[in-house]
Order: structure tokens, then C-alpha cells, then sequence
């Protein structure tokens, strides 16, 4: 057969194996290098022409069976199979030929894993984008497995290609003029293809970041959004002695969405996205949500891994938003390109480059808001080990070799060299500035910066985003 199926409970044993939830940083650190005897069938090439076929005919299937829920699926190497409706929850999804996704209807896939063990994953393409809705979502029924050392509950590529192409290219935009408190309408510069029921978030654009607020369109009228409910803060929207100080509007919403369960609100253990060597990844337009997996090493919610020369790579106009480890990470990888994404209330450095020797790596016009130190505890909470810090959010995260920092304020543009061109937020939430004692706009001219206390009298809490 050209597609495999194996039920819950039988022994994958070239595939699966288990391993403890949370791993030591010295083990896991050691666990990614070492690849040697799983990648055989990644380095296989696929043939040429594929045999289409389509999930819901239970001919493409043995025993003309259509994979009933807890199956664990093979797509083999000669097959592309098109999803053509929502199966039930699988226990996993190993794809050495080809998965694509209808463009005829909205769909759900909803798995442990997916493998892409050479082969590929398609929902839409940079020429034909996808338009339907599309959810992957990421179940954790067995947790601690160790799928070939990337760990499980994710979208894990080991020579494999993902392509993810959404619909949706205007990411942010700024506030024509300023919304007060109380206001259920804002006006922006630009709300071309948002839409009713889209999410927004609003940047702070006080000394407190954690004034960002998030709401819901309940109706566009050329570029005045009605929202769903009141804002409880006033965002600046002007532009003051020649300075722009106007708030940052992101959008959140993306027609392509990968997410873990539910269950990850309370574990912080969200999906992740991991691309290993001989990996392709091209990702625009996409929503992630509830991913990353807090305290653990290399699971992130994308994540290129040891790649070499990224040429062509990308992940453009995404949304990753209420998330437990970083945003974007970049190791080992050059000349990939990290363009008009949007986050918001992620935990940890955002933007990041591991080891400082990456190369030709382009972040671009990326919209950064509320980033935090832990998912629930404040940065204040106490620990000698940061006794010496004097910051009370994340630092920024490490140089590329040309210089250019990647900012991970509260909230943060990037240009094309990475140098902050528009940011918000005090590095230190509550804090006022020395020479005046009334609440302040960190976009209102002429008033002084924040001073921040060290963190003898305001420690954080340490974590391995560090």
C-alpha cells in the first residue's frame, strides 16, 4: 500500500522514543546534535510524480479504511494525499510523500505530531495563497515522547519542506489620532482587508506596557474599526515635534492556524515548529497561538535548527501571540528572512539568534508587543541569581556578527538592519519618571525618561529564555 496505517498502541519503534517531559539543559543540549541513524528515510529523494489521491476515498487506504481516530498515519514516499475533510483526532501523522490541504471547504487536523521525514507539508503556495480556514492543532494525550530528539507536540521537519501560505499581508498598522479611554472606535492609518470579527491589539503606549490591550472588530468602516468592547487606556495616535509617536494597531487573526489544545493554558507546554538540517520552511500569513513549551530547551514556536544556508527561507506576516517560549528563532541558520510578522504576549527574548555567528539574516518591519519574563509571574518575583540585573524585562537578544541588535522591548519594530526605528514601553512596568509624579505617555514629548530601580529591590524571576 502507499499509505500506511497503524493503530494506537502498536510499537513504532523507528519513530518513537520516550523520554522524561522536562529534560536538563546539558542533555537536551546534547540530545539536538546528535541525529545519526534516524534520517535515513529524510534522505531518500521522493520520486518525481506522485500518486494523488484523496483522504476521505477509502481507496488510497488499507483495508479501504479511511483512518478513524487515535490512528497513527504514514503518508509513503510515492503518495500526495489531499485533505479533503476534517478527520478525527489522530494519534500521529508521518509524511514521507506529500500533505496538502483542499482549498474547497474550511478544514481541522488534529494530531500529536506531524513528522515530515523528507516529505512535505502544503497549504497554499507564495503564488496561489490558501483562502479556506485551516486549523493544525496539536493534542498532548502522550506526553514525554522524543520524536528523533525534536521532542513531541509539534510540526517537526527532518529534510522535509513546510509550506504555509494565508491570505492576509497587511499586518499593522498606526493610529491616525489618539483613542481615549472609554472609546469604542479608533481610527488607524490603514485597515485595507481587516475585517469584522478580526482580533486587534492596541500597543501601550504608556510607561506601563501591559496597557496593550486586545479586542475583537465588530465592524470596519474604511479605516474606523468599531471594537467589541471599551478600551480601559488611552493610546496615542500623534505626531508631536516632528516625532511619530503614534501607537502601533497589530493584527492577530490569520485564516491558517496552528495551535496547541487548551491544555496548554494551564502547562505552558504549547506546540512547537522545528526545522532540521536539509529542512525548507517558507510561512506567510499564519497564525501561531499557544506555542512554545516554557522551561525547554529548542521548542519554540518556530525554530530553525542547524540549517546552514537558509537562502529563500521565510516566515512573513504571521501572528504568534499568546505564546511560552520566544518567537522566532534562528540558529545556526543564515540569510533567512523574518518580515511584517506581529507578536503579542509572548514570553521571553523574541527575535533571537542562538549563537551570534549566524549570517545574512534579514529582520524586517516585525512588530513586537508585551513581551514578558514568565507566563504568569511578574518580572518582580524575587531570585538571588538575578541580583545583579538591572533590568526588569528580558534582555536584548544577542548581536548577529554584523552588529544590528534585535530589540525585544515591550513593544518594537525592526527595520531591515534590525535597529529600532519605533518602540514602547518602559523597560521597567510602574516605574515614573524621576521629575514628575503623575502618570505619563512614553510617546508625550518633553517629559523625562524612566528611571529603573535595580533589581536588588525589584529581582525577577529567572528563566531559561535567559
Amino acid at each position: 500500500m502507499t499509505v500506511m496505517r497503524l493503530r494506537l498502541g502498536q510499537h513504532v519503534c523507528s519513530v518513537l522514543l520516550t523520554a522524561t517531559l522536562m529534560l536538563g539543559a546539558g542533555s537536551s543540549a546534547a540530545a539536538q546534535e546528535s541525529h545519526a541513524g534516524h534520517s535515513d528515510a529524510a534522505t531518500q529523494p521522493r520520486p518525481t510524480a506522485l500518486k494523488q489521491v484523496r483522504w476521505s476515498d477509502p481507496a488510497a487506504w488499507p483495508g479501504r479504511k479511511v483512518p478513524a481516530e487515535g490512528d497513527a498515519v504514514t503518508i509513503a514516499r510515492d503518495t500526495h494525499v489531499v485533505l479533503d475533510v476534517a478527520p478525527p483526532a489522530l494519534r500521529s501523522l508521518t509524511v514521507d510523500g506529500k500533505l496538502s490541504f483542499s482549498n474547497e471547504r474550511d478544514l481541522e487536523l488534529a494530531t500529536e505530531w506531524i513528522y515530515l521525514r523528507g516529505g512535505e507539508l502544503e497549504i497554499g503556495t507564495e503564488a496561489r495563497p490558501h483562502t479556506r480556514q485551516a486549523v493544525i492543532t496539536l493534542t498532548d494525550t502522550v506526553p514525554g515522547e522524543d520524536l528523533n530528539t525534536m521532542g513531541d507536540r509539534g510540526i517537526m521537519l527532518m529534510g522535509g519542506t513546510l509550506s504555509l501560505h494565508g491570505d492576509r499581508t497587511h499586518t499593522w498598522s498606526k493610529l491616525a489620532k489618539t483613542a481615549e479611554a472609554g472609546a469604542t472606535r479608533i481610527e488607524v492609518l490603514d485597515a485595507s482587508g481587516w475585517r469584522r470579527g478580526d482580533a486587534i491589539v492596541l500597543a501601550s503606549t504608556d510607561f506601563d506596557p501591559r496597557q496593550a490591550e486586545k479586542r475583537t472588530v465588530a465592524a470596519v468602516s474604511g479605516n474606523t474599526l468599531t471594537l467589541d468592547k471599551p478600551l480601559e487606556y488611552m493610546h496615542f495616535g500623534a505626531v508631536t515635534f516632528g516625532v511619530d509617536q503614534r501607537g502601533e494597531v497589530g493584527l492577530l487573526t490569520r485564516n491558517i492556524r496552528v495551535q496547541a489544545s487548551e491544555d496548554a493554558e494551564q502547562t505552558y507546554r504549547g506546540g512547537h515548529i522545528m526545522a532540521m538540517a536539509g529542512s525548507k520552511v517558507q510561512v506567510s500569513g499564519v497564525e501561531l497561538t499557544r506555542m512554545g513549551q516554557h522551561l525547554t530547551l529548542a521548542r519554540y514556536p518556530m525554530h530553525w535548527h542547524l540549517i546552514g544556508e537558509g537562502q529563500g527561507q521565510y516566515i512573513k506576516n504571521a501572528a504568534i501571540h499568546d505564546t511560552y517560549s520566544r518567537c522566532v528563532t534562528v540558529h545556526g541558520t543564515n540569510n533567512v528572512t523574518v518580515e511584517n510578522n506581529v507578536t503579542y504576549n509572548t514570553v521571553g527574548h523574541c527575535f533571537f539568534l542562538e549563537d551570534a555567528v549566524e549570517t545574512g539574516n534579514q529582520f524586517v518591519r516585525n512588530l513586537g508587543i508585551q513581551t514578558k519574563c514568565h507566563p504568569t509571574l511578574p518580572c518582580g518575583a524575587a531570585s538571588p541569581a538575578r541580583a545583579r540585573s538591572r533590568s526588569c524585562f528580558p534582555r536584548t537578544t544577542r548581536r548577529q556578527r554584523s552588529g544590528s541588535p534585535i530589540p525585544t522591548t515591550s513593544t518594537a519594530t525592526t527595520s531591515r538592519r534590525g535597529r529600532t526605528w519605533s518602540a514602547s514601553g518602559s523597560p521597567c512596568p510602574n516605574i515614573r519618571p524621576a521629575s514628575s509624579k503623575a502618570p505619563t505617555s512614553a510617546r508625550t514629548p518633553g517629559r523625562a525618561a524612566p528611571r529603573c530601580a535595580s533589581s536588588a529591590a525589584t529581582p525577577r524571576t529567572p528563566t531559561s529564555t535567559d
